[in-house]
């Protein structure tokens, strides 16, 4: 692995760190179960930009940037569902 590669797996960590920060609840909003999908969700957006951002980084084309999206998309909605669902049941047990 070359020092383009390494740099392009870094700049994909920092993109899929900026996104989690943006995603992630900030507060508390006293509404459990939307948080924990929120949380869900960013967890998601990290790891799909973290795994996937480097070959964009490296080869930029919209075939990229496509596979990027059709990964991140359905696997959020289905990390956004399993946290509402999660904090639904974290919140009938208190």
């Amino acid at each position: 692995m070359g020092l383009i590669e390494v740099f392009a797996v870094v700049v994909s960590v920092g993109f899929g760190y900026l996104f989690f920060r943006l995603v992630k609840p900030k507060t508390d909003s006293g509404n459990i179960p939307l948080d924990y999908a929120q949380l869900f969700f960013a967890w998601s957006l990290f790891i799909s930009t973290s795994v996937t951002m480097p070959q964009f980084l490296l080869i930029p084309d919209s075939a990229h940037l496509f596979m990027w999206l059709s990964r991140t998309l359905p696997f959020g909605l289905i990390a956004f569902i399993v946290g509402f669902a999660y904090g639904k049941f974290i919140n009938r047990e208190k």
